[in-house]
């Protein structure tokens, strides 16, 4: 039997009851397709985000409150990074690709997986 019903789609068809439980769960979507496309492992991309989550704000907050801003806030579900060129640490805002960021550690295996892309709560 039809029933009517007051909530939120996502854009998968999941229903919310709220507004902000959808917003999050689209970009929680969003962060695994991202990280996916990374080639980083995102569960421990959340993990790491979680346990950071007060200095990340803290930081967000704080530049929010300057008058020249170094974060550039984009709240819209629609946000396509561009990663172009050669990796430049800190200079361009790109990021390494799996093969580059092993050429930087000075120590280890680097065929070894990094820390983002290890699976520490089962293989997918």
């Amino acid at each position: 039997m039809p029933k009517q019903v007051n909530g939120f789609l996502a854009e998968d068809g999941t229903f919310f009851e709220s507004e902000p439980e959808c917003k999050r769960y689209e970009y929680s979507k969003f962060l695994e397709t991202l990280c996916e496309s990374h080639e980083l492992n995102y569960e421990n991309f959340m993990a790491t985000i979680n346990a950071w989550h007060q200095q990340i704000k803290g930081y967000f907050d704080a530049d929010e409150a300057c008058q020249t801003k170094q974060t550039k806030r984009d709240h819209t579900l629609d946000f396509t990074p561009k990663f172009e060129g050669d990796y430049l640490p800190f200079t361009d805002g790109s990021l390494p690709s799996v093969e580059e960021d092993r050429a930087y550690n000075p120590s280890g295996d680097k065929d070894a997986p990094g820390f983002l892309e290890q699976s520490f709560r089962g293989y997918k």
